[in-house]
């Protein structure tokens, strides 16, 4: 039977500003790698075009247009398109609304439980927490299949994080 008594509690309103910073935060290693890569290979395609106009003599009008399309290119790639999917995102969870997401996670004693602005309750087993990490205002909860859970660090108003950190370690490690 589950204990009805939470050893922990957090509520959190969801700017977009936190939501930037969890989603920087989680951001996928892959996602920046492959990018990295993709960054290389454009550069390694500029500079070999960039040799065969010099020792061509073809024209430096052509090669100041390609120097162009490229920091186009590269700032589309790091800026613009994260940017676009995290106001995407943040678009999706308020409903298309103007209204901040709120949350509130509570901490039993096995399992956690979200309940969002709507009322609806999401249980969430502690074996299923994969990892968490702490960004400068929130410590972000990885559960399965990359769900995130964003706690305020100043939103506790019962318990605090080492409590929950001690029944984590407990059923993840």
């Amino acid at each position: 039977m589950h204990t009805t008594t939470p050893i922990a509690e957090n509520h959190i309103r969801i700017s977009r500003t936190l939501f930037n910073e969890g989603m920087r935060a989680t951001e996928s290693k892959a996602y920046r790698k492959t990018i990295r890569n993709l960054i290389m290979i454009l550069l390694a395609l500029y500079l070999a075009v960039a040799l065969w106009l010099w020792y061509t003599g073809g024209s430096l009008i052509f090669l100041l247009g390609e120097s162009i399309f490229l920091g186009a290119l590269i700032f589309w790639l790091v800026v613009m398109l994260p940017s676009t999917k995290r106001r995407s995102k943040y678009k999706a969870m308020t409903n298309e609304g103007d209204s901040i997401p709120e949350r509130t996670v509570r901490f039993y004693q096995d399992y956690l439980s979200v309940i969002g602005n709507s009322g609806k309750e999401t249980i969430i087993q502690y074996n299923n927490v994969n990892d968490w990490l702490e960004t400068k205002h929130l410590y972000i909860l990885n559960s399965n299949y990359n769900t995130y859970i964003l706690l305020d660090k100043k939103g506790f108003v019962i318990g605090d994080f080492p409590i929950i950190e001690s029944v984590l370690k407990d059923n993840i490690f």
